[in-house]
């Protein structure tokens, strides 16, 4: 059975694609803190940097948004525009703690078979398998008009005529209600920013779904209600998770879940993949474990162990969201035809998990490199940040919202239990800032304030929560 799992808590979301018990694809979103990365803006460029082939564009964040030239209009880079200047502006990475965020002149809206590109008109069919391609391409353009493009994802090669038609036609739409919307404001000001539960159902809701299963009555209605409109027959498969245990238990996927917040990844045979992101790229190595100081299984034996970290991989970067430049540094292989093997079953384990990667081969150090679009926050970027030291921490919104999940548990195992948090300071401050409209939400359904302690001397992770 092939079932959605909508497991819900204070300020999160958390999407699951279960196959049987087998963890397909993952979302974790939030509702407070959000991650903007997708959000459509009229902006005003406030600056040009001509020697960095940039320019700054007001937003209205903290800090002006950065935009290389890269990302301006096509084939007129900077030079058409000037300070003061009105922009449609696409946040293409959040904002951090030493960048700013970062955007694009080129939007593209993320639809489920196509996204939508209004700035480079026509069709772009990469990631169509080969067999399909050019029928799928001519099926798409008789549904344009002058000046519309689209780029089709993979899943538009197995929709049905009037599905492709609808998706072109919800996109004309949205794009037409950003252009109205951008004739009336003054910048800076949002002209699209999907609903967080919209844009997960808009990435993880096929027609293969047999059940939708979710754990909260508000959210069940919600759901419901977006499946009658998108998605007519899958709405009523939409049920309320009721029983002792955590929806994504009962889905049999939340040791899978859970494991995705580690940066180390098991493979069969003692292997493991280490995972480490970085500003530039994520670099991933495969480690033979004990495989490498046996003299029995000879190179066969590293080839296999790389075949199995490759098809891992694959998965660990669709559910982890990870995109950007990517660099893998398999175990050393002397053969040239063992490589060219590796690549291939590489390749072809991409094409079945993250179609829109691009695998650029092997480097002279003996690497190798892909690259996939980002469309989304990966993962480790949601839930952790780098500390001075290199190594990667939950972030005090992480904290602040793992310790609101742990009074909702607390109240619903004891009615009459009136909770107080105590929490590092730098949590205690998000409670009261970001994360405030989560407190809220919390308080008004268990009906009872959530005294919170700053202790400054406590770690930044660690939270306790005592009854008075």
């Amino acid at each position: 059975m092939r079932r959605l799992v909508i497991a819900v808590s204070p300020g999160e979301l958390r999407g699951a694609i279960a196959d049987g018990s087998s963890l397909v694809d993952f979302r974790l979103v939030r509702t407070v803190g959000r991650s903007a990365i997708g959000d459509v803006f009229l902006g005003r460029v406030v600056r040009l940097l001509p020697a960095l082939r940039a320019a700054l564009v007001d937003i209205g964040q903290e800090r002006p948004a950065f935009l290389s030239a890269d990302d301006a209009a096509p084939r007129h880079g900077l030079a058409e525009l000037t300070e003061g200047a009105s922009v449609v502006a696409q946040v293409k990475r959040d904002a951090r703690a030493d960048k700013a965020a970062a955007v694009t002149l080129r939007p593209r809206l993320q639809g489920r078979l196509l996204d939508w590109t209004p700035a480079r008109p026509g069709v772009v069919a990469e990631e169509v398998g080969r067999e399909f391609r050019e029928r799928v391409a001519a099926r798409i353009a008789d549904l344009l008009r002058p000046g519309e493009g689209v780029r089709l994802l993979a899943r538009a090669a197995d929709a049905a005529p009037e599905a492709s038609a609808a998706a072109v036609g919800a996109m004309r739409a949205r794009w037409a209600a950003i252009e109205e919307r951008r004739a009336r404001a003054v910048p800076p000001a949002c002209l699209e920013a999907l609903p967080p539960l919209a844009g997960m159902l808009e990435a993880l809701v096929d027609d293969a779904l047999d059940e939708v299963l979710v754990d909260d009555p508000m959210v069940l209605a919600e759901t419901r209600t977006w499946l009658a409109r998108e998605h007519p027959p899958i709405a009523v498969r939409v049920s309320l998770h009721r029983g002792p245990g955590g929806v994504f238990e009962a889905a049999g996927v939340a040791e899978s879940v859970a494991g995705l917040l580690e940066l180390r990844v098991g493979l069969p045979g003692g292997g493991r993949l280490t995972l480490e992101p970085t500003a530039a790229a994520t670099l991933i190595d495969v480690d033979s474990g004990t495989l490498a100081g046996e003299r029995t299984g000879g190179e066969d034996a590293l080839l296999a162990m790389n075949l199995s970290a490759a098809a891992a991989l694959a998965r660990q970067i669709r559910l982890r969201g990870l995109a950007g430049a990517l660099v893998v540094d398999f175990i050393a292989l002397r053969q040239r035809a063992h490589r060219e093997r590796l690549l291939d079953a590489f390749r072809a384990a991409l094409e079945a998990e993250v179609s829109d990667a691009q695998l650029l081969g092997w480097t002279r150090l003996g690497h190798v490199e892909l690259t996939r679009p980002r469309r989304r926050a990966p993962l480790h970027e949601i839930v952790f940040e780098r500390t001075a030291h290199g190594c990667y921490a939950k972030t005090a919104l992480t904290v602040a919202l793992e310790a609101l999940a742990m009074v909702e548990r607390r109240v619903a195992a004891e009615p009459a239990a009136a909770p107080e948090l105590r929490l590092h300071p730098a949590v205690a401050a998000i409670l009261a800032a970001e994360a405030a409209p989560a407190v809220q939400a919390l308080e008004s359904r268990i009906g009872r304030k959530i005294p919170v302690l700053a202790e400054p001397g406590r770690a930044r992770d660690t939270v306790d929560i005592v009854s008075r």
